[in-house]
């Protein structure tokens, strides 16, 4: 799993908006700021013992505020799963829209990995409509869902086509879907896919 560090930096490199990454339970001491990023631990910073916890799983939400006063919040998780209440509260929402679709193996780390590919896509990446929920359908339509499909290399290979760096002119196939972290210092933004040309491996 990736460390908030490696996070924070990769989130430079792709230009998201991103606020910070936070354990869930630290939201309750911000405030919400409109039109950035957050990447959030689903565990507590303590446990039920007072110790700090190491973390297990990342997920992110955006609530953008526009000029003429809309205001549209979402929510990604590579498992398709609902918000936690932690996020709902500190949003101010019953209810925020939020990816269903399983996209995911239990068996792979690459959560954090999701979640900057999503915020990359849906903040700066240049082929975006710009309207909110459209690009998050858009960046989901990418993917198969596991609750479906089986097939998670697929999914694994479209993930590492937003890390690939600039530079890196190798043919890519679906047996090669490990992560290889970008040396740092790099702007990979040129590297990512684009999206309309994924239609299959």
């Amino acid at each position: 799993m990736l460390t908030n560090h490696q996070i924070i930096d990769l989130a430079k490199r792709m230009r998201i908006p991103l606020t910070g990454v936070f354990f869930k339970s630290q939201l309750q001491d911000m405030k919400l700021q409109f039109n950035k990023s957050y990447i959030i631990n689903l565990e507590d910073e303590y446990g039920s013992d007072g110790e700090q916890n190491l973390g297990s799983h990342y997920t992110c939400f955006q609530y953008n505020k526009y000029p003429d006063g809309e205001h549209k919040c979402v929510y990604w998780d590579s498992f398709g799963v609902a918000p936690p209440v932690e996020v709902l509260q500190f949003c101010k929402m019953k209810e925020i829209p939020y990816n269903m679709k399983d996209v995911q193996s239990l068996m792979a780390d690459c959560c954090g990995f999701y979640c900057l590919a999503f915020l990359h896509f849906i903040n700066s990446w240049e082929g975006r409509s710009k309207d909110l929920y459209e690009d998050c359908e858009h960046f989901s339509s990418l993917f198969h869902d596991l609750n479906v499909e089986k097939d998670f290399k697929y999914n694994e290979f479209v993930l590492k086509l937003f890390f690939r760096s600039p530079d890196d002119k190798s043919p890519v196939s679906i047996k090669d879907v490990g992560f290889k972290f970008i040396p740092e210092g790099g702007d990979i933004t040129k590297g990512i896919a684009d999206a309309n040309e994924i239609t299959n491996y």
